[in-house]
């Protein structure tokens, strides 16, 4: 007798068939759904190892991401200034994950979903947070070749570093993009810069 669902790995369960899946999923209000996406994603965040765990990590932040609105990203107050960080930082840890996993496509989403929870002014208030999610950003995309998100992101950072490492950092990124995209010139001014 075959179920409705069934385990897939040691935290979560899915449908035994994507047509049960969807027929359960609409039978949830649609202005319902965000909030369930995150008291579930909120509910995988009480596990103290969520952010080690491939699995869980990866879960969590799906589901948050799943409550985003698609036209504010978030900002329409279903989120509060703390979870909005707190999320943005699962969001880096299931990046790193889906890197190491070589999923690039789904690590790239993870990072610009970590990016756009960032709040306003996060340059200077989430320093570290940002700079760190837009390298892996720079890093996953132009592994994945990427190369409109690579530049733009790279100047990005580059108009806002805050220490001499950071900028070299950035600098050494710039030059092997421009060195992979054949500018070896473009690539040695700037490193040089």
């Amino acid at each position: 007798k075959e179920g409705i669902v069934k385990m897939v790995g040691q935290h979560s369960y899915t449908f035994s068939h994507d047509m049960l899946q969807e027929s359960t999923y609409n039978l949830i209000p649609t202005n319902e759904r965000r909030t369930l996406h995150k008291r579930i994603g909120m509910s995988l965040l009480q596990d103290p190892e969520v952010a080690q765990n491939f699995e869980l990590c990866t879960l969590a932040a799906g589901q948050i991401n799943l409550c985003k609105d698609s036209d504010n990203n978030g900002n329409d107050g279903i989120f509060s200034p703390i979870e909005r960080a707190t999320f943005a930082r699962l969001n880096l840890a299931a990046g790193k994950h889906s890197m190491r996993a070589s999923g690039f496509e789904q690590a790239r989403g993870y990072f610009e979903a970590g990016i756009t929870l960032l709040s306003d002014n996060h340059w200077r208030r989430q320093y570290s947070l940002s700079l760190e999610l837009y390298e892996m950003s720079v890093v996953v995309s132009f592994m994945d070749g990427k190369t409109e998100i690579v530049s733009g992101r790279l100047n990005e950072i580059l108009s806002h570093t805050k220490s001499s490492d950071d900028k070299l950092n950035a600098r050494a990124l710039l030059a092997k993009f421009l060195v992979s995209q054949e500018m070896y010139m473009e690539g040695v001014q700037g490193i040089l810069e």
